[in-house]
């Protein structure tokens, strides 16, 4: 923060020191011997202050740009968690078809066996449509 207010101080009094000399180069023009020491005085703090009226105008858009790229990053961040979560719960999904493909059988909520690829086809499906909508969700975003 100290060095932020020291530059622009330092930059306002390069300008206005700047303004001031052009000003009196004004009042020397007629005496030819003056006018090109003065001439050559300005084509150096025209050019110092050019440098610092630069930076400061293009600080202010950069530091713009560097906040809505942050904001950005920040986004993806986010959404890349969320799918990761999703994923987990869907790879959870897996195991748990896995499982009842070991034990040969499944049993479904009303508590009747059925034969287990009939089930385990069932909670494919279930697992692929969950794919497919991580999918649609992750290029939305």
């Amino acid at each position: 923060m100290y060095k932020d207010n020291v530059n622009a101080i330092l930059a306002v009094l390069i300008v206005i020191f700047t303004l001031i000399l052009a000003g009196k180069a004004f009042l020397l023009a007629g005496d030819e011997t003056k006018i090109g020491d003065a001439k050559d005085i300005l084509q150096i703090l025209v050019g110092i202050s050019g440098v610092v009226i630069g930076y400061y105008f293009g600080r202010v858009p950069a530091e713009a740009h560097a906040a809505k790229a942050q904001e950005q990053a920040d986004a993806a961040n986010a959404q890349s968690e969320v799918v990761s979560a999703q994923a987990q719960v869907i790879a959870d999904q897996v195991d748990q078809v896995m499982d009842k493909m070991a034990t040969g059988a499944a049993v479904t909520r009303g508590g009747d066996v059925r034969s287990a690829g009939s089930q385990t086809m069932e909670d494919l499906q279930k697992v692929r449509d969950d794919l497919k909508k991580l999918s649609i969700s992750g290029r939305r975003r």
